[in-house]
């Protein structure tokens, strides 16, 4: 079930792990960062780097009639011996379902058909509770495998295009990003291939009250893409979040349509 990357991407991943780690050093050094090559401001540039992107990803090519499975390993490098383990499925076009998992018992459980149902697993009773539609959006929506940008168009994000950057001889575009009720955010785009590889979440929200459930993050990287059929999703994510590091593998599976899964 667990796909392997061929062998012309393993140069790529191995670029980016690299980029990754002397960006981080970047980030926590306190000297001068590397200036912008260009400091042109332009949102519509903004607009096609992230639309580049998310062509790229080809969301759209998940096929319908089956239903996406991720198994993700969560490592934490300060608690080495706690391992969590999130399960996800995914069913287009807004079927979703999510189990967090933790020394084998479900910690977390959110699921809905994106219509008429939502539920909550309760933990205390063992069992799935009917929840309100906006109930599931303001906690278990949070856990989809799309990113803020597969919605930015919707979810009132606006761009901005902060120019060319050059870090440690890589060229990069970088993306200002803010959200309404989110964290304004950075977004680094490898100029190579236009994926993203980093993103700075700053302390400030842009608009009004953060969402309560949305906690501040000081980083997210993104270190591979694989191939799942003919889709492109991230094998292997981290972010640094109150001084401790977290690791996420991800395993993809294409699964035989089961609509019970969200009921």
């Amino acid at each position: 079930m667990t796909p392997n990357p061929n062998h012309n991407t393993i140069k790529q991943h191995t670029k980016h792990i690299t980029l990754v780690a002397l960006l981080c050093l970047t980030c926590a050094a306190t000297a001068q960062v590397d200036l912008p090559l260009n400091t042109t401001t332009n949102s519509d540039t903004a607009k096609a780097i992230v639309e580049h992107y998310l062509r790229s990803l080809n969301y759209d090519a998940l096929p319908a009639d089956s239903m996406l499975y991720i198994e993700s390993s969560i490592f934490d490098f300060n608690d080495r011996s706690d391992t969590l383990v999130m399960k996800r499925w995914f069913l287009p076009p807004h079927n979703h379902r999510v189990e967090l998992w933790e020394h084998g018992a479900i910690k977390l459980g959110y699921l809905t058909n994106g219509t008429n149902n939502a539920r909550r697993y309760d933990t205390i009773k063992h069992r799935w509770q009917r929840i309100d539609l906006a109930d599931y959006y303001d906690k278990g929506y949070t856990y989809d495998f799309h990113s803020p940008l597969y919605t930015w168009r919707t979810n009132g994000t606006e761009l901005q295009y902060l120019g060319e950057w050059e870090i440690h001889g890589v060229k990069v575009d970088k993306v200002h990003a803010e959200t309404p009720g989110m964290f304004i955010r950075d977004y680094l785009f490898e100029k190579e291939n236009g994926l993203l590889f980093f993103v700075i979440e700053h302390s400030e929200v842009f608009g009004g009250e953060t969402d309560p459930y949305h906690r501040n993050v000081d980083w997210r990287a993104y270190t591979d893409y694989i191939h799942i059929g003919k889709s492109l999703l991230p094998y292997t994510e981290s972010y640094k979040q109150n001084g401790r590091v977290t690791v996420i593998n991800h395993r993809y599976a294409f699964l035989k349509k089961d609509r019970k899964k969200f009921e």
